[in-house]
């Protein structure tokens, strides 16, 4: 069928699935994204751009092969790309997740994804745990909520600390918790310099009925009330070393001429 598609049409149809393929990673229709740009790849084959958004995609599903194998792909065509190449360091770091005789790992109950306003949030974790520990963890991994003094940890079943909740977050939660209400937490989103989890209250205390976990605005913090299509992350120091290379849809060889690819529904930006 592509055969018969003059070069005209087929560059209209690129355009228009790049696209199509930004706007379903806006959204975080991760599946959809998939096909999107397997439609690409279908007419342009060594497209690195596409392959790149193809393993971010896989990524985000968690098919850490899969996305290993369309990153792999873009160095076929661009050796130099330093998206792919960063992206593939990265899950060969997490690709031990369940490394066998580690302490079992307790999968997130599937009701914790389900939105409801006020009582589930997501987060970016600050103070990263080391790499090791991080290879421990895996999408989809309940973690524990553990009150150290003023700091919330965020801890693995192994009790191992992956990282921290910011302060202002972590400071309303632990006043929260110490008066009774309860929270679950699994992990997001994973990679080995960003770690995003989801925090659901799974009971609320009767001496806090009515009161909201994660207000949906004009609080400050860097959480947000859980929706499908709600990703964010906040400034960090190393933008300028890591955005670029998280992102995945310019596949260009130089780094320095990518944008920030800007997500809806965050703060600022993610992955």
């Amino acid at each position: 069928m592509t055969q018969a598609l003059s070069a005209e049409e087929k560059m209209r149809l690129k355009k228009q699935w790049t696209d199509l393929a930004i706007k379903q990673a806006q959204e975080g229709q991760w599946g959809e994204a998939v096909t999107t740009n397997k439609n690409i790849l279908n007419i342009f084959s060594q497209d690195p751009e596409a392959y790149n958004r193809l393993g971010k995609a896989y990524s985000e599903l968690g098919q850490y092969s899969e996305a290993r194998q369309a990153y792999s792909q873009t160095l076929k065509y661009s050796p130099a790309n330093t998206i792919a190449t960063k992206n593939l360091d990265r899950l060969q770091a997490l690709q031990d997740a369940a490394t066998p005789g580690s302490v079992g790992v307790e999968r997130i109950d599937p009701r914790l994804f389900i939105e409801e306003t006020g009582k589930t949030g997501i987060t970016e974790l600050i103070n990263l745990g080391p790499a090791p520990v991080l290879s421990r963890i895996g999408v989809g991994d309940r973690v524990n909520l553990v009150v150290d003094g003023h700091r919330l940890l965020v801890r693995n079943s192994a009790q191992e600390t992956i990282g921290q909740i910011e302060p202002r977050l972590a400071a309303r939660l632990i006043g929260y918790i110490k008066e009774g209400n309860r929270y679950g937490a699994g992990i997001l989103t994973l990679d080995i310099h960003l770690v995003r989890i989801i925090i659901k209250e799974e009971y609320q205390h009767p001496n806090l009925f009515g009161t909201v976990s994660f207000p949906s605005h004009g609080t400050g913090d860097t959480v947000r009330a859980y929706t499908k299509d709600t990703i964010l992350r906040h400034d960090r120091e190393d933008d300028d070393e890591l955005g670029n290379d998280d992102e995945y849809y310019d596949g260009g060889d130089d780094s320095e001429d990518m944008n920030e690819f800007e997500f809806e529904g965050g703060t600022d930006i993610e992955e």
